[in-house]
């Protein structure tokens, strides 16, 4: 009886989304492969996905029964086209790829970059998202997805992983990038024994709490920085901004009040506090952060503090000062340095980071995909004068900015079909078609967040070196001349090619 109203509300499910149908029922697929690590690229390897499989046979997987879903864990299942992925030895084969984002099948919980890369490196099993144990529901209610349980027996399984996804190249997983409970990179395996690929390049920034936005307009506004007019307008040309010196005071904890930052005009300079609109019930610096191995947190340590990259550099703090400040609230993914940042600006306290309730001025790390609607009360700010617009880090007048990179093992890793469905998503995942598309969505009232397709994966930059939307291609580069991907490296054009001034 419950098989019978199973298949009935599958139907209806179809019946009410016009268009969406079961193309793969789950099943035995013939080439199963998985890859863990960052986030940055789940949307744009499943639009990969969607260009790759045989039409009409594609199913999208993602972990959640309710609310969001996908944010841990996602798969896709169809055929794949052998005509357009050439070279493998069965013709549309069924192909189950796993996505996975967070894991404790090492006993520790690991999430993000992390994940992409010491597993891999190490072989050490990964939480994989089952798809066959009755835990998956048809797509329903609009959506193009199956949602799937994962909280019992079978739901999830540990499972190596065959390659890894992260923000920053696998060296810079050292030092406070480690996350908790594993080893620190070893370079020298890194170059011995992993095939490391470009994914493109991701911009990052560190926004602020939309009142401590706003403070930062009246004071730059008072100071000549903004026109008079600027206050609450969300433009490029009105958004107030902090040296690249002041964030790296704030992350490492050099500046714990924020009362001690002093602004206005020369010569009547007052704290930074004194120009906040209600009250502010802690002038304490709050750092909504993200915990050690998240990508995130390792790009802006590497391009704001210059950490691990020069010995001596300092890193960025971890505990909280309770009397001097700073305060430091680690968050494992973006969600939560957003629900974080919301908090602190409102004095509520939904991300369970804020007991006290305390409305203070905060500051976070984030990439530019995340609130393009502004609906949350956070923003990003411009650094040393630029905003984190596309166009900026093409040009390159932005320099957070840090290339994706994909990693497998050379030897005693995926070899024959799979590999060389794995490269092709390395190299395919960040193309510029794939790319503008899902740049769409992520379009500032500022400017245009996101991504980059990069020229050394054989991308064309546009013949006059102005950045285009359609096609958006950095000719900047962490890899010059063939050497090895390194987010340390001051990027540099990409020899031959143009660029903007």
């Amino acid at each position: 009886m419950k098989s019978k109203q199973l298949i009935t509300a599958i139907a209806a499910g179809l019946a009410f989304n016009s268009g969406i149908a079961l193309a793969l029922p789950p099943g035995a697929p013939d080439i199963e492969i998985i890859l863990s690590g960052a986030t940055a690229q789940d949307n744009n390897i499943g639009a990969l996905f969607a260009e790759l499989c045989v039409a009409g046979s594609l199913d999208e997987y993602r972990d959640g029964t309710s609310g969001s879903a996908g944010g841990n864990h996602r798969a896709y299942f169809c055929n794949l086209d052998t005509g357009k992925v050439t070279g493998l030895s069965t013709t549309s084969p069924k192909v189950l790829f796993h996505k996975t984002s967070t894991s404790k099948a090492t006993g520790t919980a690991i999430g993000g970059s992390g994940i992409g890369v010491n597993p891999v490196l190490q072989k050490q099993p990964v939480d994989v998202m089952s798809i066959n144990n009755g835990n998956c529901t048809a797509p329903a209610n609009g959506e193009k997805y199956w949602r799937c349980r994962i909280s019992q027996t079978g739901d999830v399984t540990p499972q190596v992983p065959d390659a890894g996804v992260s923000d920053v190249n696998p060296e810079l997983f050292i030092g406070a990038n480690t996350p908790a409970g594993v080893a620190p990179v070893d370079a020298g395996e890194v170059a011995k024994l992993l095939q490391v690929v470009s994914g493109g390049s991701l911009v990052f920034n560190t926004p602020v709490t939309l009142e401590l936005r706003n403070a930062l307009q009246r004071a730059q506004i008072e100071e000549g920085i903004l026109a008079a007019d600027c206050l609450g307008k969300e433009t490029e040309v009105c958004m107030p901004g902090m040296s690249k010196q002041l964030i790296a005071s704030l992350l490492t904890g050099q500046v714990g009040k924020w009362d001690s930052v002093m602004v206005g005009k020369p010569g009547s300079l007052k704290p930074l506090t004194d120009f906040a609109s209600g009250a502010i019930t802690d002038s304490k610096v709050h750092i909504c952060r993200r915990t050690n191995g998240s990508g995130t947190q390792a790009t802006i340590n590497a391009k704001i503090l210059n950490a691990p990259c020069t010995a001596g550099a300092l890193d960025p703090v971890e505990t909280s000062n309770d009397l001097a400040g700073p305060i430091v609230k680690l968050n494992a993914g973006s969600g939560d340095v957003e629900r974080c940042l919301v908090d602190f600006n409102a004095g509520s306290n939904t991300s369970g980071q804020n007991a006290g309730a305390t409305k203070a001025f905060a500051i976070g790390v984030q990439s530019t995909e995340k609130n393009p609607s502004n609906a949350l009360a956070y923003r990003f700010i411009k650094i040393d004068g630029v905003a984190p617009t596309l166009q900026n880090a093409a040009a390159g007048r932005y320099g957070v900015a840090a290339e994706v990179t994909y990693q497998w093992l050379k030897s005693g890793g995926p070899t024959g079909d799979k590999a060389k469905i794995i490269s092709r998503v390395a190299t395919d995942a960040g193309k510029p078609s794939i790319i503008a598309a899902n740049n769409k969505s992520f379009a500032f009232t500022w400017g245009q967040g996101g991504y980059l397709a990069v020229s050394t994966a054989g991308w064309e930059v546009s013949p006059t070196g102005e950045l285009d939307l359609n096609n958006p291609v950095t000719p900047y580069t962490h890899a010059p001349n063939g050497l090895s991907l390194d987010n340390c490296r001051v990027p540099v054009v990409d020899s031959g090619k143009r660029n903007r001034l």
